[in-house]
């Protein structure tokens, strides 16, 4: 039923009301916490690169959107990741090993026109291949005992060859943040050849040893037969020594008792009135004989003549 003249303008006002209420909410867009925006056109497609939005909520007409892009931390992992060891030579590349990567990125908010301009909504899987190119071109710089012996300085050389293969022209409009080098594998084959090596190296240090054994044991034995060499020649010395001191003592004393006995000798002839010579050789021989261990003398007289008598007695 048409409006009367009356009510026309009632009805163009709740037409209008009717307008406003739905098309006011369809102007506004919004955008969370963890996401950028670019305006979008829908009629045309075009973007406008100008101006980055952050999270909120945007009076931008029914007729635009928002692109959105990730704001928070992109994760990426690299799962058994392949790569080769620097080379003993240069004539060709070293071991192959399987790495696991983990890393974290941000978008850079004043770039995400650039990005979008740039890379578009693929951005992702470029700065993955970036990535894994820096790796692997630093992976052959790296010795195979790195790896295993200096794990710090080989994450970090990895982490600072990725954030400069990305702020290579073009730029992909990014910022590294976390990096971590997690688990290495290496082939089976290379395993039991390294396991080989090292058993070898065991092996070879073991015989170094024996052998080293051996060689002290021989020394010492040589120094235990110096020792004794020179302990015979002292005890050879000493004994010669002490000989011939017993020697120089035995003849001292015999000496001593020599004079001794003549002196006393002479004090008994004196004291016996013995004076003649015949009488002093009488007794001197008397003497001698009584000095004798296997002969018993008995003296009977001193013949007138001053001749010897003796009566011969039985021996002891």
């Amino acid at each position: 039923m048409p409006c009367k003249p009356n009510n026309a303008s009632i009805c163009a006002a709740i037409v209008i009301l009717l307008l406003v209420v739905i098309l006011i909410p369809l102007s506004f867009s919004y955008l969370e916490y963890y996401e950028y925006g670019l305006i979008q056109r829908k009629a045309t497609g075009s973007v406008d690169i100008t101006t980055v939005y952050n999270s909120g909520r945007y009076p931008i007409g029914p007729g635009r959107r928002f692109i959105k892009y990730q704001a928070d931390s992109h994760y990426v992992h690299f799962d058994r990741l392949s790569v080769f060891s620097k080379s003993g030579t240069n004539e060709s590349i070293g071991l192959e090993f399987l790495v696991d990567i983990g890393l974290t990125y941000f978008l850079i908010q004043d770039e995400i026109g650039l990005l979008h301009k740039d890379l578009s909504r693929n951005y992702d899987t470029i700065i993955e291949s970036r990535a894994k190119d820096a790796i692997k071109n630093e992976a052959i710089g790296v010795s195979f005992n790195e790896y295993f012996q200096d794990r710090k300085s080989v994450e970090r050389r990895f982490k600072e060859a990725i954030s400069h293969r990305w702020a290579e022209p073009p730029s992909l409009h990014c910022s590294l943040d976390q990096f971590h080098l997690g688990r290495i594998r290496i082939p089976d084959s290379v395993a039991s050849k390294q396991l080989e090596a090292r058993v070898q190296n065991e092996r070879n240090d073991k015989e170094s040893f024996i052998q080293q054994a051996q060689i002290e044991r021989e020394l010492t034995a040589v120094e235990v037969n110096t020792i004794d060499l020179e302990r015979e020649k002292v005890l050879r010395t000493a004994r010669a020594e002490a000989s011939l001191i017993r020697s120089r003592a035995r003849s001292q004393s015999e000496r001593i008792q020599a004079q001794a006995q003549t002196n006393g000798t002479n004090m008994l002839l004196a004291a016996s009135d013995i004076v003649t010579q015949e009488q002093k050789s009488a007794f001197t021989y008397i003497r001698t004989l009584r000095n004798r261990n296997d002969l018993n003398v008995d003296v009977s007289y001193l013949s007138a003549d001053n001749v010897l008598r003796t009566t011969p007695a039985s021996s002891a």
